[in-house]
């Protein structure tokens, strides 16, 4: 279990997809990994997870059952999300945005020649803890054990010890949500824009953000740990989605 994943309180962060270069072998990859490791202090925790290529080249024997690359989804009226499936993800956090820029230059480098990155992307706190949206971000999150429950796969299962990642960037058109009144935001995502209290009876769309996602199936709850970060860009501004589940399926029911 990587410790990382459940550090909490910090408020920058680098978001690395990068794919396996043409030369890259076990060898080269198991640097990467070696890296990450000596990377972790208490100024920057540092999270490495692995697509399906890449774990078939670190650990040729066996494959977490669960492991899939990501696939486009298309939805009503046109909708689509893409897949961006890489083989690589790395993620670092602290409370500094200075060792988060040690940390992304010295990548670079590291990297070179053995991974081609896709995503360099930087996150940070909004405000406390509140996607650019307005709305605090995560508030749904299991709380201390469970979180753990939620986030590894458990004792008996292949890849136990380890946990299931999902990342996606999403793209706000902020200026289009905004002009909604707060009556309106609050009915799109659930809950009160200011203090984060759920609505409660007629109040909660059916098609909300929360009654879409806080769901059972035969009465267990598809909880996920989210690690998301609010960036923003020249062209682009929104929230780096990511989180952590025991099995993956959660996600994909969601």
């Amino acid at each position: 279990m990587q410790k990382g994943i459940f550090i909490e309180g910090t408020s920058s962060c680098v978001f690395i997809e990068a794919n396996l270069s043409n030369n890259c072998n076990q060898k080269e990859l198991k640097k990467i990994t070696e890296f990450v490791k000596k990377s972790c202090s208490e100024n920057v925790h540092v999270v490495i997870s692995f697509g399906k290529k890449a774990w078939q080249l670190m650990q040729p024997n066996w494959t977490p059952p669960l492991l899939q690359d990501f696939t486009a989804l298309k939805g009503k009226k046109g909708y689509r999300m893409p897949s961006t499936q890489a083989d690589i993800l790395i993620w670092a956090h602290s409370s500094s945005k200075s060792h988060i820029y040690d940390f992304t230059e010295t990548a670079k480098e590291v990297t070179t020649g053995i991974l081609d990155l896709a995503i360099v992307q930087e996150g940070f706190e909004y405000h406390d803890s509140r996607d650019l949206i307005g709305f605090v971000d995560g508030i749904g999150n299991p709380k201390d054990e469970k979180k753990i429950a939620a986030a590894i796969v458990p004792p008996g299962n292949i890849g136990n010890g380890g946990s299931y990642v999902f990342t996606q960037q999403w793209n706000h058109n902020l200026k289009s949500f905004l002009k909604n009144t707060i009556a309106t935001q609050e009915k799109i995502i659930g809950r009160t824009k200011k203090d984060s209290v759920e609505l409660e009876g007629d109040a909660m769309p059916k098609d909300s953000h929360i009654s879409k996602t806080d769901l059972k199936v035969d009465g267990e709850g598809m909880k996920i740990y989210r690690r998301s970060f609010p960036f923003a860009n020249k062209e682009t501004k929104g929230l780096f989605f990511q989180t952590f589940t025991c099995d993956p399926r959660r996600v994909d029911i969601q």
